[in-house]
């Protein structure tokens, strides 16, 4: 009985350990907030005589808080269908892209272009000031996909896996985010 005691009580300590280590990583500070305005998808549409319009996105990154400035450098898209099969791609190689996202800082007088960064007068970790990308669905919405899309009666489940390049001060990083097609 007192050995069992032991094991259950070294046990209790190691999950205690464990957790408590939890509290003191911090979430991934370097991977962007991604998002697509008005709505977070790629969409087009389709008049009753054939016309193809691709809806308007605009892009929107932002910094978490206490993340330093970060420049986007590139992208890649894959586009998949329902089942997750790759029907296309942008490239191999990343495409170029030049975004300047803010530190992810609240300071007294922020610069008018890059925020504020943790020497700023008054600066306080807070979400970084929105970078937007207007038009940025001509770039990541391909029309031999939309064609596809089309072709196959407009499935739902087809999505874009977006992957952004990008540098800070802490290095350089590739993040992907998935958005559907609509």
């Amino acid at each position: 009985m007192d050995r069992l005691l032991k094991r259950g009580a070294a046990g209790l300590l190691l999950i205690l350990a464990l957790t408590a280590c939890s509290k003191f990583i911090q979430p991934d500070e370097n991977r962007l907030l991604f998002g697509m305005e008005p709505t977070n998808e790629l969409g087009y549409e389709v008049d009753s005589s054939g016309t193809i319009t691709v809806e308007s996105r605009t892009l929107r990154l932002s910094t978490r808080a206490g993340a330093p400035l970060t420049t986007v450098t590139g992208y890649r898209v894959e586009f998949r269908n329902q089942n997750g099969v790759l029907l296309g791609a942008t490239s191999n190689v990343p495409q170029s892209l030049n975004i300047t996202v803010p530190a992810g800082w609240q300071c007294t007088t922020p610069d008018p272009v890059l925020g504020c960064n943790a020497m700023s007068e008054g600066a306080r970790p807070a979400p970084g000031v929105p970078a937007t990308v207007a038009g940025i669905q001509d770039q990541f919405l391909n029309a031999d996909i939309i064609q596809m899309h089309i072709l196959a009666g407009q499935p739902t489940g087809w999505y874009a896996d977006v992957t952004l390049f990008y540098d800070n001060a802490n290095g350089a990083f590739e993040q992907t985010y998935r958005v559907n097609i609509a």
